[in-house]
């Protein structure tokens, strides 16, 4: 119950009407009254919310490089605190990080009116939940400073791949080179008819990386997510050396 005036009345809220002797003077209801008012609050700040992404927009990032060893991965700003947890608990009682601190938190809060039933509204006369949210927020924002601080910090030791030159020339060499055709039949599907890619990376530019001698042993052997032996034969020399000659500028 929440202390609540008659001069404070939202107009056009369901009014709830005590029964007769019972003293509940200067109280209203959770629901509907209460809770209105909460949710009207928060349609603002969501409201806020979207305007500020729709007029601040955040740009993405490089596309993923699984052959850049020197990415870190961290997640984002708003979850670094359960993300420096983690490096505070044991790998053998993980469990205690992912699931029993967070449930015990979030069923704390979830219990706090039942443990305090007090119906004064100032937090000053409330200790003992203030008390907690005070000291949850300040471990919070330690434990964010702490995962920021210590990401820097492996950056310094690791700094960053740096990106490589944009393919401006995007034009195939020698398309009716024999290897073109066996590409087409064989390697087009995962790598594009274009040399885009699509479910394989992009072999634009290829040539500028690996010679063809490189080449055909990842055809031959495999890569990643690529297996072995897609061309096999004469055919695989053919492909390397057309794929070599994607020396674009």
């Amino acid at each position: 119950m929440a202390d609540h005036s008659n001069k404070e009345r939202i107009p056009g809220v369901p009014r709830y009407r005590k029964p007769k002797g019972l003293k509940i003077d200067g109280t209203e209801p959770f629901f509907p009254n209460f809770l209105l008012k909460e949710w009207i609050v928060g349609s603002v700040f969501l409201v806020a919310f979207i305007m500020w992404i729709l007029f601040n927009p955040v740009d993405l990032e490089a596309v993923a490089d699984p052959q850049d060893t020197s990415f870190i991965p961290v997640p984002d700003w708003y979850f670094l605190f359960l993300y420096q947890l983690l490096k505070y608990v044991p790998g053998q009682v993980v469990w205690l990080g992912t699931v029993v601190v967070p449930g015990l938190a979030v069923a704390l809060l979830l219990l706090v009116p039942w443990i305090d039933r007090s119906k004064t509204r100032h937090p000053f006369k409330r200790l003992i939940p203030t008390g907690a949210m005070i000291l949850s927020l300040i471990f919070m924002a330690w434990l964010t400073y702490e995962a920021d601080e210590q990401h820097k910090h492996a950056l310094a030791k690791n700094p960053p791949k740096p990106k490589a030159p944009a393919v401006k020339d995007t034009a195939i060499v020698a398309p009716s080179d024999p290897g073109a055709k066996i590409f087409s039949q064989s390697c087009a599907t995962c790598h594009g008819a274009e040399l885009k890619g699509q479910v394989g990376p992009s072999l634009l530019g290829v040539g500028n990386k690996l010679k063809p001698e490189q080449i055909e042993e990842i055809i031959t052997k495999g890569r990643g997510a690529m297996p072995p032996g897609i061309v096999q034969g004469d055919d695989t020399k053919k492909v390397a050396e057309w794929l070599g000659k994607q020396q674009q500028k």
